[in-house]
């Protein structure tokens, strides 16, 4: 019987199970050249209202880019400055946002607030944040849930690093071949053993 359960356990951990996978992106992988962070990358959509691009701290030295780089070399900033800024996930299912750097580029201090949604509904809204453009500023909001982040701003260009995350997959659907393969499995078990003590007597 053990071994009958440990089987539907298996087929069950195998194709139904939800997948959490944590994260933190810190761009280094891409250009830094300005240009636009792709859809996709990290497993988000990143040009809502407004585009994404990965800038080198090398491009600015002495601004939020430089000072702002948490993980070497690159930060991601909004393009068009003070327009709210739009983060997707890009697959099924939904992402917890744990957190991330925070530096203004230019304005020596600007505000920053956050909306979390899931499916059109609104989840989390946050207070303001003030940031600088001398050393970046961690801001953790641990919001669970979330298909859509949206980051508002009092000022002009931020930079971001660091961004880290836990995607939630959606559970996969167990095929109807599988439950029907364990369940012949049972049955064959459980006449193994049937035949097995029929002979032992």
């Amino acid at each position: 019987m053990k071994k009958i359960f440990c089987s539907v356990v298996l087929c069950s951990a195998l194709f139904g199970v939800n997948a959490a996978q944590s994260a933190v992106l810190t761009f280094d992988d891409l250009p830094g050249d300005e240009s636009a962070v792709t859809n996709g990358y990290g497993g988000f959509n990143w040009n809502g209202a407004t585009q994404i691009g990965s800038i080198s701290n090398s491009f600015h030295p002495g601004s939020g880019y430089d000072l702002g780089t948490v993980s070497p070399n690159n930060t991601v900033f909004n393009y068009f400055g003070s327009t709210p800024t739009y983060i997707d996930w890009a697959g099924a299912g939904t992402f917890d946002f744990n957190g991330a750097y925070w530096t203004s580029a230019w304005d020596s201090v600007q505000t920053l607030t956050f909306e979390g949604w899931n499916d059109g509904s609104l989840l989390y809204s946050s207070n303001a944040f003030a940031i600088n453009n001398q050393s970046p500023l961690w801001i953790a909001l641990n919001w669970t849930g979330i298909d859509h982040l949206v980051i508002n701003n009092s000022g002009s260009h931020w930079a971001m690093d660091n961004f880290t995350f836990n995607g939630n997959v959606n559970a996969v659907p167990v095929p109807a071949a599988v439950w029907l393969f364990a369940s012949g499995l049972m049955g064959l078990m459980g006449f193994n053993r049937k035949r097995a003590r029929s002979l032992a007597a």
